[in-house]
């Protein structure tokens, strides 16, 4: 008798990927700071081919499971700015304020969902405040912020 694993939402689904890509990222700067000290990397590497291959079976369930919620289809979009488009990537690294009609979407997506958080950006905006800009949640723009785009000049919360 074959037993068949339940389907999970990929609600559900995605917080288990984002609990191990923290866990990775974190592992990742772990590693990082051990290769300076001159740690022996193999546990630490093992764990870390582990976290992988654990990441990309969550991402083929997430991809095959049935999305019915806002938070489903959000959460999809989550998963795929890390695995499909390296959207998160650029955006930490061109700025917010390169991408204002997707930093909009975003931002209005994620307002849909009390709660969510877009794990994907959390991790790469790692700057003090560049999510909470991104995210529209930032205080208000200082003169410093308006040389770089003030959230005001970029559409955030505009409906």
């Amino acid at each position: 008798m074959v037993t068949e694993r339940p389907l999970f939402s990929i609600c559900t689904l995605h917080k288990q990927w984002a609990k191990l890509e923290d866990e990775h990222h974190q592992l990742a700067i772990a590693i990082n700071e051990a290769r300076t000290a001159g740690t022996d990397l193999a546990p630490m590497r093992q764990r870390q081919i582990e976290l992988l291959l654990e990441i990309t079976s969550i991402v083929a369930e997430i991809r095959d499971a049935p999305a019915t919620t806002t938070e489903d289809f959000i959460a999809l979009l989550d998963v795929a700015l890390e695995h499909e488009l390296d959207l998160a990537c650029d955006i930490a690294h061109y700025g917010p304020s390169d991408y204002p009609m997707t930093a909009r979407l975003l931002c209005a997506l994620a307002g849909n969902v009390p709660g969510f958080e877009f794990n994907s950006l959390r991790r790469w905006l790692s700057l003090p405040g560049q999510f909470e800009q991104l995210m529209g949640t930032a205080p208000p723009a200082t003169p410093v912020q308006d040389a770089t785009g003030s959230i005001e000049e970029i559409g955030f919360g505009e409906r």
